[in-house]
C-alpha cells in the first residue's frame, strides 16, 4: 500500500489513532520534529533490521524500537508515546554517497514499529539503510530493488527459507544465506509458533513468561522478539 494508493476511504477504514499511526508508521504522512526522543533505557534498535517487497523502484524498510524486547507487556521497554525514527538509505555501506534521507513515527499503537516505503531507487540496484533515534544508530542493513518491469535478467538468484521453530537449535542457514549474492529471498513457512518454550536445544534457560502458549497480543510480540 503506497502514498499514492491509499485514499481517504481506506484510512479512514482504520479508525482514529490507528489510521494516524499506520500512516506515520509508513511515512505517508511526513515525521513532525515535535516528536523529540524521549530518554530511553538503552539501545532501542535490539530487534534489528529488515526490508522486504522489493521492486524496480523501491523498498520498505523495517525496524521496532525495543530496549527491553522481553518486557512482559509487549512493549519492548519504550514510553507510551509517538517518538520520531530517522532513516537513510545509501549507495554505499559507509553512507558517502546517501540517495534517501527522512522520518517517520513510531508509535505505541504499533509497538513502535515502523516500515516507511521508499520510492524513487534505480532498478536492481544494491542499496543500504539505517535508522537513527537520538544518538542511537541502528545496524546497517542491506537490500536491493528488482530489475526493472521490461527487463529480462539471464539469471536470478534467489533463496528460499521455510518453518522454524527457535526451540529446535539455532538456524545458522541464515548466515550463509546473508552472505549470499541473491535478488530475492521468499519465506514460504511459519514464521514463529504460537507454542510456549519451556525447553529448547539451545541450552539457553528461559524466562517462564515464554512457557505459556501465546494468546493474546502482548505474548505474540515477546514471541516474536524471542525468535527475531
Amino acid at each position: 500500500m503506497t502514498a499514492q494508493s491509499l485514499s481517504r476511504r481506506h484510512l479512514l477504514g482504520f479508525g482514529g489513532a490507528g489510521a494516524a499511526a499506520l500512516a506515520l508508521g509508513t511515512g505517508l504522512w511526513q515525521a513532525d520534529l515535535a516528536f523529540a526522543a524521549p530518554p530511553l533505557s538503552g539501545n532501542p534498535f535490539t530487534l534489528g533490521v529488515a526490508s522486504g517487497d522489493p521492486r524496480s523502484d523501491g523498498v520498505v524498510l523495517w525496524t521496532r524500537l525495543a530496549p527491553d524486547p522481553f518486557a512482559a507487556d509487549g512493549l519492548g521497554g519504550m514510553p507510551g508515546r509517538t517518538v520520531r525514527v530517522e532513516y537513510e538509505v545509501a549507495a554505499d555501506e559507509r553512507f558517502r554517497r546517501p540517495v534517501q534521507r527522512g522520518s517517520v513515527i513510531a508509535s505505541s499503537e504499533l509497538a513502535h514499529s515502523v516500515h516507511p516505503e521508499i520510492h524513487g531507487l534505480h532498478p536492481n540496484r544494491e542499496y543500504y539503510y539505517r535508522f537513527r533515534v537520538g544518538d542511537y544508530v541502528s545496524r546497517t542493513g542491506r537490500t536491493r530493488t528488482t530489475p526493472a518491469i521490461w527487463a529480462s535478467p539471464r539469471e536470478l538468484n534467489f533463496a528460499f527459507a521455510s518453518c522454524q521453530a527457535w526451540q529446535d537449535g539455532y538456524f545458522t542457514a541464515y548466515r550463509h544465506l546473508a552472505e549470499e549474492n541473491l535478488d530475492l529471498v521468499v519465506h514460504l513457512g511459519d514464521y514463529v509458533y504460537e507454542s510456549g518454550v519451556g525447553t529448547n536445544k539451545r541450552g539457553v534457560t528461559t524466562d517462564a513468561k515464554f512457557h505459556t502458549e501465546s494468546k493474546d497480543l502482548a505474548r505474540y510480540r515477546l514471541q516474536y522478539g524471542l525468535y527475531l
